[in-house]
């Protein structure tokens, strides 16, 4: 009992002790404002005043610039507006020139500079630089020189310069150029005692050619005009001296696709030649002119179809001024159709007829052993159809194709004599028929490696006169490969072709046997502007023998040296 009477004063005494102590002092009634009112009133206004800023005035103005008024209804004006020159300010000042460090560095000039020697006592020599004139303008030129002492002799120098210059979206292409070429007709063989030596042939040619091209991808045109100018000299009559034959050319071209439905396109070429014994009101012509228009029903197939007018005027023998002209005109169909049957496969069918070349210098590069003074009729193809298919398989593309031609008139060569030489090959023109098969597989898509393999097959024949074309093989062949190595340093070219058998003439009295011949081609960087190059040219079993009469030495071998900078 005594315990709990304690326990409960204890309890007491210490409530008493923690209360804090009101007895003796006043009650403290201050309140402190809230911090955040729940309303507040502004009264008056607020204005905000900026300075006002003006533009200093430029220097050659005529007065300083001045802030206008505008009225509160100020509309702006949406038309045309045309100021008078008169009304213009003066020209602005020219911004000081800046230091020769921040001007932009030009494009140094480009270009290489090789030769070299070897069997045969071959030399050749070749060069090209390119400089930039201007951000859109370049200019090229570009000589070569090759050379042999062994049969034939030949020697060839040639010079061209090309400017170029871009206005996206126009290109304007201009190119001089020029040809010296002397060679000798080492399988002619004299007919009499006049003739003892043997002959050789000359030729010159210069001209100069001047391109426009719109290069807009929506609507292609392009227009040219170009002039050439041919003289071949050839000593095959010793008694009368040398005889020569010359030609002069002007070609207009142009093609053009209009931007509308179904794309029309037109392409047209037109050539005047004069004739070294043409009088000047007769010249020869001749003319090439295509139109089409393209359709695709479905987004795998396309057709562009349309027809090809060709015509040609040319004396039939340009040494006998009685014998008159040959001419002819056609017009024939002209089709160009695709269809994407699959991925990487693609069907085509297509008839392109064509006029070939009427100009001298192009039939001296087909055969440099034809006689003096040839007719320049062109082959006419009025059909040169092929349906065929291309298909590509990762790093392959196969093409296998079937073909038939036929050329109202058709130029070929076959053995013949002239003057007191026989063993040139004279010109001659018939009506020609081909059919034909071709094949090739190319390897694509690989980092420095391109290669390539062709097969044809074909059987050319002369209806009019039943006999096959002389100097067209039945079979032949050509193999191409490309390759870079050694990090870019050292490149390597072969290229291979074959002839199977063939008759060299009408009487078929001489038929050639088939041939295989390699052209090797590699350099090799052995400095940073320097390189080795070597050739081997003809590489083949037997002297490769393409035209009659005419065997190339074999293996003709050449090495050198290319600066470059």
């Amino acid at each position: 009992m005594l315990f709990r009477l304690s326990g409960l004063c204890l309890v007491g005494m210490v409530l008493l002790g923690a209360a804090p102590p009101t007895y003796g002092q006043p009650a403290d009634t201050t309140q402190l404002p809230e911090i955040a009112p729940r309303e507040i009133e502004i009264r008056g206004e607020r204005q905000v005043a900026l300075p006002s800023l003006e533009r200093q005035p430029l220097t050659g103005f005529t007065s300083p610039p001045s802030i206008p008024t505008v009225p509160p209804d100020h509309r702006p004006y949406t038309g045309s507006y045309d100021q008078p020159l008169e009304g213009l300010p003066e020209r602005l000042p020219v911004p000081e020139t800046a230091s020769t460090s921040m001007d932009p560095t030009a494009e140094p000039a480009r270009g290489y500079l090789e030769g070299g020697s070897g069997r045969y006592f071959r030399r050749f020599f070749e060069g090209r630089v390119g400089v930039p004139l201007s951000s859109q303008s370049q200019l090229s030129v570009h000589g070569a020189y090759t050379g042999t002492e062994a049969d034939p002799n030949d020697d060839v120098a040639k010079a061209d310069v090309r400017l170029t210059h871009t206005q996206d979206p126009v290109r304007l292409n201009a190119m001089a150029h020029g040809n010296v070429q002397r060679y000798a007709l080492f399988g002619a063989s004299p007919v009499g005692p006049t003739a003892t030596q043997v002959p050789d042939r000359e030729s010159y040619s210069a001209g100069g050619a001047v391109q426009l091209r719109h290069t807009d991808s929506a609507a292609p045109a392009r227009a040219e005009v170009r002039y050439d100018q041919t003289q071949y000299t050839s000593l095959l009559a010793p008694g009368t001296g040398e005889l020569t034959y010359d030609q002069q050319q002007l070609g207009l071209g142009g093609e053009a696709t209009v931007p509308v439905p179904y794309r029309p396109h037109l392409s047209v070429q037109y050539q005047r030649s004069w004739l070294s014994n043409d009088a000047q009101t007769n010249t020869a012509f001749d003319v090439d002119a295509t139109g089409t228009v393209s359709y695709s029903p479905s987004d795998p197939v396309s057709l562009e179809a349309g027809a090809t007018l060709l015509a040609f005027d040319t004396p039939a023998q340009p040494t006998q001024p009685s014998a008159g002209s040959a001419e002819a005109t056609f017009v024939a169909p002209a089709v160009n159709a695709e269809w994407r049957v699959a991925e990487g496969a693609r069907l085509f069918l297509r008839n392109r007829p064509r006029l070939g070349e009427t100009s001298l210098e192009h039939l001296y590069a087909t055969n440099p052993y034809a006689q003096h003074a040839p007719s320049l009729r062109p082959t006419l193809e009025t059909t040169n159809a092929e349906a065929g298919l291309t298909l590509t398989r990762g790093l392959v593309r196969l093409v296998a194709a079937a073909g038939y031609r036929y050329a109202p008139t058709y130029r070929y060569f076959a053995l013949s004599a002239q003057g007191a030489y026989e063993g040139l090959h004279g010109v001659q023109y018939d009506a020609a028929r081909f059919l034909e098969g071709r094949g090739e597989v190319a390897l694509q898509g690989v980092e420095g490696v391109q290669a390539s393999l062709g097969l044809t097959v074909q059987d050319g024949t002369l209806p009019d006169l039943d006999t096959s074309i002389p100097n067209v093989a039945s079979v032949t062949a050509d193999a191409l490969l490309t390759l870079s190595f050694a990090e870019g340093d050292g490149f390597l070219k072969a290229y291979g072709q074959f002839h199977g058998p063939r008759d060299a003439g009408l009487n078929r009295s001489v038929r050639l046997d088939p041939y295989f011949s390699m052209d090797l081609e590699g350099a090799y960087a052995v400095g940073s502007d320097l390189e080795l190059v070597a050739r081997a040219e003809q590489l083949s079993i037997d002297a490769p023998t393409r035209w009659a009469n005419y065997p190339q030495p074999v293996a003709a071998l050449s090495v050198g040296l290319r600066l470059r900078w």
